[in-house]
């Protein structure tokens, strides 16, 4: 039994965490940031820290001056990061090419001594355990917030030398797969969104049509055109294959919302996909604590991914407010987003729409409505109350374009193939998850060994 009340393996040890750092201290970053400064020096905060990973597509950067005060907790790479505030206790490793850099007041960075290992650190402190120290030592009275004197507290399990660096084998093992295939997915959704955009917004295939058969190109089109033209002439330009341009028209018409491929339809879009609303959940709550129940599935599940919370639902609610792997599900409260579950069977809370049409692919309305997703941001945004939101009315007001049913279906093929692969992926990576969750902590408490490890290649294929 390890000092803090946990089983641990033959010739394991426990520290304190903070007794694995090399000054025998954790710190947390820049209090007042100040405005963004474009010379300036980079700062992680925890938005930057997601699935184990630091992503720099976004950075505020501080003055010089103002990150001169906070030397304490200037990068060096190989440093562990802990997010103190809101999304808290998501850890990651720095790398060399954040040598520099710094991080805000909600993120605590950890030096690990020689002795104990970045990745070792890393791994304690996504464990369960860890996880469940922490929660139950979070403020919860406006933000949920960590506490460094608690951060500090939390008990590593040290094992030997030799046993650790075949446990951190094994999990990143894992990791690098579950970013991997994160990293396709992106890529998945980048294709998505670029061929959507040519072919539905751009006009491209329309306006090539148009150039090669001579036909004149509307005043109000003539600079896409122009660029279009340029990306036909470059040395690598690759036309689209015939029979998928034959697809689209060689003129454009103009409507009343300006000019449009000929012959294509505008609808409206709660007329191309049906949004029903969730319910008010706990009007439906089980009666006795061993009935069958469907978890509850908020917005905050949505942006995670996965449920965080423990409430529960009746499983006999109406079958349209019933979520299941696949669906597409829209935030039309405080944060809008747009995403396809992956998260298993749930039951559809307020606030959230969950999307479908009897008519047209996924891949059709899932995109369209992504294409407004940025005005309906700017509606909510503009509301004064306290949760920003949009109306059925912005969806009446939000137009699409229709082309042919032969088109429609020739783009699903290509687009609502990627989004199954994502989709797929994104449901590998919840296995894998679980089994890497459930396998560690079964390792480091000595219930397994590490003899008793499956074959990872062949436990963690799709099905």
């Amino acid at each position: 039994m390890g000092s803090n009340g946990f089983k641990l393996p033959l010739g394991w040890n426990c520290k304190k965490l903070v007794d694995c750092t090399k000054e025998g201290n954790i710190s947390y970053g820049i209090v007042q940031p100040g405005q963004h400064q474009e010379d300036g020096i980079g700062i992680i905060r925890v938005n930057n820290i997601q699935n184990g990973n630091i992503y720099i597509d976004d950075v505020l950067k501080v003055s010089h001056e103002i990150e001169s005060k906070f030397a304490k907790t200037r990068l060096e790479g190989g440093e562990v990061l802990l997010t103190l505030v809101g999304s808290t206790g998501i850890s990651a490793i720095t790398t060399k090419a954040l040598q520099g850099w710094n991080v805000a007041r909600a993120v605590a960075v950890i030096k690990p001594c020689d002795e104990i290992s970045a990745e070792w650190i890393h791994i304690c402190l996504q464990s369960p355990f860890t996880k469940y120290f922490l929660d139950s030592r979070a403020n919860t009275t406006v933000q949920k917030t960590l506490n460094l004197k608690d951060v500090k507290e939390i008990p590593l399990p040290i094992p030997p030398h030799e046993e650790r660096v075949s446990l951190e084998k094994i999990y990143f093992n894992f990791e690098n797969r579950i970013n991997l295939n994160i990293k396709i997915n992106k890529i998945l959704e980048e294709m998505s969104q670029n061929l959507f955009k040519s072919w539905f917004v751009d006009f491209d295939p329309v306006v090539d049509n148009a150039l090669d058969a001579g036909n004149p190109i509307p005043e109000a089109l003539q600079s896409r055109a122009e660029l279009r033209q340029k990306v036909r002439n470059s040395a690598d330009f690759k036309p689209l294959p015939a029979e998928i341009r034959s697809l689209f028209p060689s003129e454009f018409e103009e409507t009343e919302l300006g000019w449009m491929p000929k012959g294509w339809q505008i609808k409206s879009l709660d007329h191309i996909a049906n949004f029903q609303n969730g319910l008010a959940l706990q009007k439906f709550r089980p009666k006795n604590m061993e009935d069958d129940y469907l978890p509850v599935l908020k917005i905050a599940d949505l942006r995670a991914g996965q449920i965080t919370n423990d409430e529960r639902a009746r499983t006999d609610i109406s079958d349209s407010c019933k979520v299941y792997d696949g669906d597409m599900i829209f935030s039309w409260s405080g944060t809008l987003m747009i995403d396809i579950w992956t998260g298993g069977n749930a039951a559809l809370n307020q606030h959230l729409y969950k999307v479908t049409s009897k008519k047209y692919p996924q891949s059709f309305y899932f995109m369209w409505t992504i294409q407004h997703l940025s005005r309906f941001q700017h509606i909510a945004e503009a509301k004064a109350v306290t949760m920003g939101h949009i109306k059925k009315g912005d969806l009446s007001n939000s137009f699409c374009l229709i082309p042919t049913s032969s088109l429609i279906t020739k783009y699903d093929n290509i687009v609502g193939g990627y989004l199954a692969k994502i989709k797929n992926q994104r449901l590998l990576n919840n296995q894998m998850t679980a089994l890497r969750d459930t396998l560690l902590p079964k390792l480091i408490s000595g219930e397994l060994s590490l003899d008793d490890i499956p074959d990872l290649n062949t436990d963690t294929e799709a099905a």
